[in-house]
């Protein structure tokens, strides 16, 4: 039985052994001491070679594959020879059904004078110094003349529906071809109240070939009275004659 008097707290050691010998006497526990010595983080292994080589085989695998992959997804290898595409239901082109040259005309027109409506406003009434289009003699009037304004300006001086006007309108022709400018001259002389014949294409064509003998330049009142108070030449065609919606061909035999 242990002495509960002796003065020794640490029984389970004796003070005349040195640790650090008797491990070293033993050859297994100085191995462990070793190893507890190493420090390793977690991911900083060595790579397996055995994985290294399994990672190469699948990489010339894998390449084997894209370097086929043209002929292995193309079309021709995966239907039969002689196959052919069935049509679309309902055919093949799609033919858009003509409409009246007015309506047709108009629409076109109608994008077009968003370009105008900045000054003119949506409702062709102008304000702040710019004439209205809705019940001017000019728009409504001689043809000749309203293309020229549209194509070359106006400058100085100016009487719409009896109100004087001073000001100045750039010229609005770059871009415009003879469809645009047919469009745009019909959709203003029938729109906000105004009830004018339409212009053509073959009648704008001809306001463009006498734009160009003009030359460049605003016109004033003056020279548009005296070289452009007229109609353009051209047959007048009914409204409601019909033509290709895309291409605005009118249809032969609808032409009077």
């Amino acid at each position: 039985m242990a002495d509960q008097n002796s003065s020794n707290t640490r029984p389970d050691l004796d003070e005349s052994i040195n640790v650090a010998d008797a491990h070293a006497s033993l050859k297994e526990e100085g191995n462990a001491v070793a190893r507890e010595k190493i420090i390793r983080e977690n991911g900083l292994e060595a790579i397996p070679i055995w994985l290294i080589i399994l990672c190469g085989v699948f990489v010339l695998i894998g390449g084997s594959v894209l370097g086929k992959g043209g002929n292995f997804l193309a079309y021709k290898e995966l239907t039969k020879s002689g196959y052919l595409r069935a049509e679309p239901p309902g055919g093949g082109e799609v033919i858009l059904a003509p409409i009246p040259i007015l309506e047709a005309y108009r629409k076109e027109g109608a994008k077009l004078y968003s370009k105008c409506a900045g000054c003119h406003q949506s409702n062709g009434q102008g304000g702040n110094g710019i004439p209205p289009l809705a019940g001017s003699e000019w728009v409504t009037g001689n043809t000749q003349q309203l293309s020229q304004i549209i194509i070359h300006g106006v400058k100085g001086p100016i009487s719409v529906a009896g109100v004087a006007y001073n000001g100045n309108m750039p010229a609005m022709g770059d871009g415009l071809g003879k469809k645009e400018l047919a469009a745009l001259m019909t959709f203003i002389r029938t729109e906000w109240g105004n009830q004018s014949s339409l212009v053509t294409v073959e009648m704008a064509e001809e306001a463009l070939k006498i734009a160009q003998k003009s030359g460049p330049g605003q016109k004033d009142v003056a020279e548009l009275k005296k070289d452009h108070d007229k109609m353009l030449p051209g047959k007048l065609v009914p409204d409601d004659t019909l033509l290709d919606p895309e291409t605005f061909e009118i249809f032969a035999s609808e032409t009077k």
